[in-house]
């Protein structure tokens, strides 16, 4: 498997990964107000280990898409921040995330068995953090609807197949 073809793999996984953290909150199991979190905290276990490899990549070959040849002036020069944007943005999220964490003043356990903090923070510093990460969030996920409508309106109005480039081999043929 290609870096390109990774990279697509890797791509759905998080989009996926962001998707679930935006549509669960860690709060919303009532009968157990603990497994939300747990589940939350594993998810984002897994969600820093994309993440991780993905900017590794990153940081040494550098982005892997160019503006197409279609795209109009300033969107050739929007192109490549966006990218950066995101690129920068989810490791940013997952660090605020891991602050909250660790700052928690309670134990978390991942899946409900892999503990990943102490457990001996302090409440304020921990509902600050939880605050950032909150931002964080909402600051990606807004990069991240503008990251979706420039590619389907590439996709859509420019017809220069911006989600066939994006999709895994297997998924063409539906695009």
């Amino acid at each position: 498997m290609n870096r390109r073809s990774v990279l697509k793999w890797m791509h759905w996984l998080s989009a996926g990964l962001i998707g679930y953290f935006f549509l669960v909150e860690p709060d919303e199991v009532p009968a157990d107000p603990g497994a939300g979190l747990s589940t939350h905290a594993g998810m984002g276990l897994l969600l820093a280990i994309v993440v991780g490899i993905w900017t590794l990549i990153y940081l040494r070959k550098g982005l892997a898409g160019r503006p197409g040849p279609k795209l109009p002036g300033v969107t050739k020069r929007l192109h490549p921040l966006s990218h950066k944007a995101l690129q920068w943005g989810m490791p940013i999220v997952v660090a605020t995330g891991a602050m909250a964490g660790l700052a928690a003043p309670f134990a978390i356990r991942a899946f409900g068995w892999l503990q990943i903090n102490p457990g001996f923070g302090s409440e304020t510093i921990h509902d600050l953090a939880q605050d950032v990460h909150e931002l964080a969030f909402d600051a990606l996920i807004l990069v991240v609807v503008a990251h979706i409508g420039f590619h389907l309106w590439r996709h859509l109005w420019l017809k220069d197949n911006a989600l066939r480039i994006m999709v895994p081999r297997i998924l063409h043929k539906y695009l």
